[in-house]
């Protein structure tokens, strides 16, 4: 009977190191704002993630926490990313206020992990912008530490103002293709304008016509001003005012039932530290985020 026992503990105790074995998650380093497994970080990136990160915690409890490793361990980057979160237990455990930068190096792969509270200012769209804009393109050339820092800066900036915090803020630098936002602006106003005068000539002797013509495109107008937002919001903006007088003036006439009575168009915290910056509040995630390859 001993014996058999004695089988069976060892039996539970193998399956347990072999599950730890074939997927083991990184643990904390002693920085824990900083844990780079892939050793990709210079030592400068370092210091400036950890003393920001310390001080962002001291004032807001709010905790961001970098991560790199050499390979998932043939886990899958969300699964990996959400159950690293919980392990290392990122942000206060109230507020869930926590975010995690994780970097895979052998798979190429990129995640920004948001805790439950900051879901509100962080949305898997926002992230994966800060990804594409602020980090991907430094992966793409391997300049994974510069990659990594800016992309901490454009975080740490957003949280920053949601919290009120009163320390220095380094804006990260967007980096863009300086002949795709060019190009896709003369797109859109050449788009504008092709369509408007199409419509002009099939409906320019009917006022009618022309009513429905002005409605399109205001329609067609308020579309592409939402596109040129994500461009320049300043761009869309002139954009979408030019339109509309724009509009007006192709459609009406001195007989036209706008030039008396036209329409008229408008657009119409304090916080506290709960303890020691070395460890995770408890905090967890909710699997919001955004993943990226490179």
């Amino acid at each position: 009977m001993q014996w058999l026992v004695k089988k069976i503990l060892i039996g539970v105790f193998l399956l347990i190191l072999l599950s730890d074995n074939c997927y083991a998650i990184v643990k904390p380093t002693s920085k824990f704002y900083v844990n780079d497994y892939a050793n990709v970080l210079t030592d400068e990136v370092e210091s400036y993630i950890y003393n920001n990160s310390v001080k962002l915690y001291n004032e807001t409890s709010s905790q961001i926490v970098v991560v790199t490793v050499k390979n998932l361990e043939g886990k899958d980057l969300e699964s990996y990313a959400t159950e690293l979160f919980r392990n290392f237990g990122i942000g206060d455990k109230e507020k869930n206020n926590g975010l995690l930068l994780l970097l895979a190096l052998d798979e190429r792969k990129s995640r920004i992990e948001v805790g439950y509270g900051l879901e509100g200012i962080l949305t898997d769209g926002k992230t994966g912008r800060i990804q594409d804009e602020y980090m991907i393109p430094y992966y793409k050339e391997n300049n994974f530490s510069e990659g990594m820092l800016n992309g901490y800066k454009a975080l740490f900036e957003i949280v920053a103002n949601e919290y009120g915090y009163t320390g220095k803020v380094t804006k990260a630098t967007k980096v863009s293709e300086e002949i795709e936002i060019p190009n896709s602006i003369a797109t859109l106003i050449g788009c504008k304008l092709i369509l408007t005068l199409v419509l002009i000539a099939i409906g320019f002797k009917n006022r009618k016509i022309r009513f429905i013509i002005f409605c399109i495109l205001e329609i067609a107008t308020i579309i592409l001003g939402y596109l040129t937002f994500k461009i320049d919001p300043a761009l869309a903006i002139t954009f979408a005012f030019l339109g509309t007088i724009f509009n007006l003036a192709v459609n009406v006439d001195n007989q036209s039932s706008f030039s008396s009575g036209g329409r008229h168009y408008s657009s119409g915290h304090s916080y506290h530290s709960s303890g020691s910056s070395h460890h995770g509040g408890g905090g967890s995630s909710g699997g919001g985020g955004s993943s990226r390859s490179f």
